[in-house]
């Protein structure tokens, strides 16, 4: 188990240029290509992991399908992922998953948060740097659509805010993320936003 920390940046969409000039300029690089990431988010029928997610809630769990296409889950090559926020840190399990067909139809049930079902899918397009030995992460074309076992929205909800993410091994202390990365820090959670963007108006 290896515990990080996470930090999210508040992110100008006209200044994304000058903050990866920054990140050149400060013997950063990029570490590949930028990708589609793709990821089905589960919740019980309550909801539970949003609203412990929206209070802040540790422990908490998010669960989801991640794949790096557009492709329906089950019909690509699809990992399940367990990422879990603790009072150490956070860290994530991933494992492949034979059927993941059955895994929509029947639920996935967690011994937190019970039987989970695929509530929303978030696709985006992520671009890789590290700088001062850490990640940074630019997260853009951010889109939501509803997601039911296996029928998924056709329409799209778009996410108007780009999103910078630190991620730091445990070890690194805030003292140096926050004099190395002097910009202001925000809460975000794309589950969250699509939860509250495509369920706004609708009786859950």
């Amino acid at each position: 188990m290896s515990f990080r920390k996470e930090e999210k940046l508040l992110a100008i969409q006209n200044k994304i240029p000058e903050l990866i000039e920054w990140v050149f300029n400060n013997g950063g690089k990029k570490l590949f290509p930028d990708r589609i990431v793709s990821s089905t988010y589960f919740d019980n029928d309550s909801l539970a992991m949003f609203n412990d997610s929206e209070e802040g809630v540790v422990p908490r769990k998010k669960i989801r399908v991640r794949s790096y296409d557009t492709q329906p889950h089950y019909q690509s090559k699809s990992l399940l992922e367990v990422k879990i926020s603790s009072i150490e840190g956070r860290f994530k399990t991933s494992q492949e998953v034979t059927n993941i067909k059955r895994l929509f139809q029947l639920g996935y049930y967690d011994s937190q948060y019970g039987l989970c079902f695929p509530k929303t899918r978030v696709t985006y397009i992520r671009s890789y740097f590290e700088i001062f030995n850490i990640r940074l992460t630019i997260d853009k074309d951010i889109k939501y659509t509803l997601s039911q076992k296996n029928r998924e929205s056709k329409l799209f909800i778009n996410e108007p805010k780009i999103i910078v993410e630190l991620k730091a091994p445990n070890h690194v202390s805030t003292e140096f993320l926050s004099k190395k990365f002097n910009f202001q820090r925000i809460r975000f959670s794309k589950y969250a936003n699509s939860i509250d963007m495509i369920y706004a108006n609708q009786k859950i």
